[in-house]
């Protein structure tokens, strides 16, 4: 029979199996852990980096709206383009970076910038219009670019002429960080000034998709799904192709503007020289670039015509004509004696005639733009008054039309102790009353108040598209009679002998207009310089006198409304000589129409 045997364990192996087996519990419960952690846990997490490694979502750039013009020129539309998308994934290979940085002629830490705003997995924009040389570049150095997709897409494009609209017009370029802060796609583009950025939401669209499976090499081997994008909205505008090409035209070699007001408010023509070039934004512009455009005497993205505010001169006297008489303080048959000069205390106020106007009515005092007369009127009235009445017509206001307009300034005794700690005088409110002094106003407000004039009292909003409502901008009641004597005034300043724009009268086209001449310096410091400079004006054009002209026509049931503004233009009736040869350019492209 067999007798059991116990052998002796020791304490020590008893304490190394227990050891053991520890070291085994623990490690299957950091393998269970650990696949609890990554397939249960985490499992979208990574179930997305593997659906990752081969699957992409790539977006699809809408086509941007078309602008339109009034007689149907498109001028601004798309045309193909390659795109650069890049797919963010956990770790980017720095050789990816590197070779992007060098085909793309970018700073490393700039392409790094804009990956890190790709949210992990998602496929975005990295470079707009790239060349043909960088496509055959990205496809020869697939093996490495594998995060990198190109496509076919729409860019924006400029068409015709793009100098006569580009301040109206406006741009596009890529957004920046502060778009994207906002909502913007990283790669999208965004309207930044004029019609681009007035309608920008309209004008986007809307992005597309397609989901694409690609192999480790990176090779798209099968579209998988899609989603077309929406075009943007096309908008049509008011704006005339022809008759801003006669306004720019016209314009010659001039700095300034010209805006051409359809009497419902629609804007036919909006002006600005020096102008841009759109197109180059689509693409981008060197930092010397964008410096030129603000400072530069030959292009600019200054909108002379919204965002310039200068002295109106004599274009202002008919809106205190009219003041003087809505108060009683004059009538069509009230005679004041205009000599050459009146004294004012220790102050001599000249006129600008040679021996003054002698005994005149409103109806001369207007048509011949008599200084001396408007200095009696300015006292009477009192600068209360003429602030009352200029802010009636939308001066010092801004018309609502980009929303970068500039609102110009009525001259006040408040304005004047803020901005110089100085009282003020009865000889600011003598000069204020031609349009000196401290008033400042923009083409487009000019334009706006003289319509209100042209239509009895009532101005429209000025619009840009008919997707905007008509909607009555000011309206100044039970003063047709009024109106009608400032009418008859501004008549005689183009068809009577002494009118100081007689020389853009045409015949069959009854035209109501003013000019106006606003100084930056003396007459007598100007006179001086001439004289130095030989009567050469480009060596002084700095200091030479502003010039205006604003008009509308015909008298009776006004089918346009007209501002012409020169930069520096020395004389008003230069400013006449180009209303001249725009409102004959827009008679012979039927534009507008004659007399009936």
């Amino acid at each position: 029979m067999s007798r059991k045997i116990d052998i002796p364990v020791s304490k020590n192996f008893n304490t190394a199996k227990n050891y053991i087996k520890s070291i085994l519990l623990i490690t299957v419960l950091i393998i269970i852990g650990r696949l609890f952690y990554l397939q249960v846990l985490n499992y979208h997490l990574y179930n997305e980096m593997a659906k990752n490694n081969c699957l992409r979502l790539i977006g699809i750039r809408p086509a941007r709206g078309e602008l339109i013009t009034s007689d149907n020129y498109i001028i601004a539309s798309n045309k193909p383009s390659f795109t650069l998308y890049f797919t963010r994934n956990i770790n980017t290979d720095p050789k990816e970076i590197n070779l992007l940085s060098k085909i793309l002629d970018q700073p490393i830490e700039k392409i790094v910038q804009k990956i890190d705003s790709i949210s992990y997995f998602s496929t975005q924009v990295l470079a707009n219009d790239i060349t043909h040389d960088q496509v055959f570049e990205i496809l020869s150095h697939k093996n490495i670019l594998k995060n990198v997709d190109v496509e076919i897409e729409p860019k924006r494009v400029y068409l015709g002429n793009p100098y006569l609209y580009a301040p109206v017009v406006g741009y596009i370029s890529e957004a920046n960080q502060e778009d994207i802060k906002k909502g913007a796609a990283l790669g999208s583009y965004v309207g930044r000034m004029g019609v681009e950025a007035l309608f920008n939401k309209e004008l986007e669209g809307k992005w597309g998709y397609k989901e694409v499976e690609r192999n480790v090499s990176g090779t798209t081997v099968k579209v998988l799904g899609n989603q077309k994008p929406q075009k943007g909205q096309n908008i049509h505008l008011t704006i005339n192709y022809k008759a801003q090409q006669i306004a720019y035209d016209a314009l010659g070699n001039y700095k300034g503007a010209v805006v051409i007001l359809r009497s419902n408010g629609d804007i036919l023509a909006l002006v600005s020289k020096p102008s841009f070039k759109p197109n180059d934004f689509v693409k981008g512009i060197s930092n010397k670039e964008w410096q030129q455009l603000q400072q530069g005497d030959k292009i600019s993205l200054f909108n002379r015509a919204v965002q310039g505010a200068y002295p109106p001169g004599s274009t202002i006297k008919p809106f205190l004509i009219f003041a003087a008489l809505q108060k009683g303080i004059i009538t069509p048959d009230t005679y004041l004696y205009c000599p050459y000069e009146i004294k004012i205390g220790t102050y001599t106020f000249k006129d600008w005639k040679p021996g003054g106007f002698g005994k005149i009515n409103l109806y001369t005092a207007l048509s011949g733009s008599s200084d001396v007369f408007m200095y009696q009127v300015g006292m009477k009235l009192g600068i209360k008054a003429i602030d009352e009445y200029l802010e009636k017509f939308g001066f010092g206001k801004s018309v609502g039309l980009f929303g970068y307009e500039s609102k110009g300034i009525v001259a006040s005794p408040q304005y004047k102790y803020k901005m110089y700690h100085t009282p003020w005088y009865l000889g600011d409110t003598i000069t204020s009353a031609i349009g000196q002094a401290y008033t400042l106003v923009t083409p487009l407000q000019l334009a706006v108040a003289f319509s209100v004039i042209a239509n009895d009292g009532i101005a429209y909003k000025p619009r840009i598209s008919n997707i905007q409502p008509k909607t009555v901008l000011y309206y100044i009641k039970d003063a047709k009679k009024d109106f009608e004597i400032i009418k008859n005034a501004l008549e005689l300043t183009v068809s009577s002998q002494i009118g100081t724009a007689n020389n853009a009268k045409i015949p069959n086209l009854t035209i109501c207009g003013k000019t106006g001449t606003a100084q930056i310096i003396t007459s007598k410091q100007l006179d001086s310089l001439l004289v130095q400079s030989n009567w050469d004006l480009n060596k002084i054009r700095k200091y030479l006198p502003q010039a205006w002209f604003a008009s509308f026509a015909p008298k009776h049931d006004p089918q346009i409304i007209m501002v012409v503004f020169l930069e520096h233009g020395y004389d008003s009736l230069y400013a006449a000589a180009v209303s001249k040869k725009i409102y004959e350019g827009l008679l012979k492209a039927h534009i507008i129409e004659p007399n009936k």
